[in-house]
């Protein structure tokens, strides 16, 4: 951690003011990333994001009840999650979703196809013990 004024000081995450922002930051970080991994998005964000998602170290988990199309299948390794994976969003049952980068992870809430929030860790220990529940998910999650 950096010092600042005799203080250590570190950003350890971003919660966007609309997830419209969030998901500019998310295709920025896309199109310099090579290792991107992601886990129950909504599926029109990741269609949204297909095209930037080409030629990268990728691995996708679907929300449940999804199925990849045979052009997702193509791109990457894909998924489906056999766990319902929620956060109380305001009050509000809401899907959690996430998209990782090597030091970056966004968490989306959404609900029927609708981003309600997006926030970022940007914390190193947080980022990688994250990073490692998507290994976790992945052994338990049914293979296209």
């Amino acid at each position: 951690m950096p010092i600042v004024d005799g203080k250590y000081e570190a950003k350890i995450g971003t919660t966007f003011a609309t997830a419209e922002e969030g998901v500019a930051e998310i295709k920025r970080m896309v199109q310099k990333s090579r290792r991107i991994r992601i886990s129950n998005i909504p599926m029109r964000l990741l269609e949204e994001l297909k095209p930037l998602l080409k030629d990268k170290d990728l691995m996708i988990i679907l929300p449940m009840g999804e199925k990849p199309a045979e052009d997702l299948k193509q791109l990457a390794p894909t998924a489906t999650t056999k766990a319902r994976i929620y956060v109380d969003y305001r009050g509000q049952e809401a899907n959690s979703g996430s998209i990782s980068f090597a030091s970056t992870i966004f968490n989306i809430a959404w609900v029927n196809d609708i981003m309600l929030g997006v926030s970022t860790i940007e914390y190193g220990k947080c980022v990688k013990c994250m990073a490692g529940s998507f290994e976790g998910g992945w052994r338990y999650a049914q293979k296209w």
